[in-house]
């Protein structure tokens, strides 16, 4: 069942399983570097402008940012990256973000990310899809800053419960 935001652009996925890295014990070998704990997202869209403009966003908002072109680029960085959050634009060629989220839930069992569809497809059949393929949350295009901000804050969240 989908549960409405008070942001009528944001539409938030039902939970799915865990993912995040491990918050940061206090003894100095286990302590992470300020770097590491940066919030990592994954940025996926065909296009360059729209997730560059993106990953500057997040770049402001602290985070540690990746950006790729397309779907298949964007599994490949997000094995090497291991995010926190992947943000995938759903129309995309060659590897859509229904099929990547699919491949990341799949091929990230032990990291899966927050997954947070960026779109303008906003049907209620498009956001069930989302749903079924593993989104986290649905966000409509344009979306607007204090969004991310809110999707940041509860990413953070979800990565210090595990």
């Amino acid at each position: 069942m989908n549960r409405q935001s008070s942001n009528p652009s944001q539409d938030e996925m039902p939970p799915r399983g865990s993912g995040g890295a491990t918050t940061p014990g206090v003894g100095a070998k286990s302590r992470r570097t300020q770097v590491d704990q940066r919030l990592r997202v994954l940025i996926v869209d065909d296009n360059r402008d729209a997730a560059d403009s993106l990953a500057m966003l997040f770049g402001l908002l602290a985070c540690e940012t990746r950006v790729a072109y397309d779907g298949q680029q964007g599994a490949s960085e997000a094995v090497a990256f291991q995010p926190d959050m992947a943000v995938l634009d759903i129309s995309m060629p060659v590897m859509d973000g229904y099929q990547l989220a699919e491949r990341l839930r799949r091929e990230l069992p032990e990291h899966t990310p927050m997954l947070v569809a960026l779109t303008a497809l906003t049907s209620e059949c498009d956001k069930a899809e989302a749903r079924r393929v593993g989104f986290d949350h649905h966000l409509s295009k344009p979306v607007d800053s204090a969004s991310l901000c809110h999707l940041v804050m509860r990413a953070i969240a979800r990565r210090q419960q595990h």
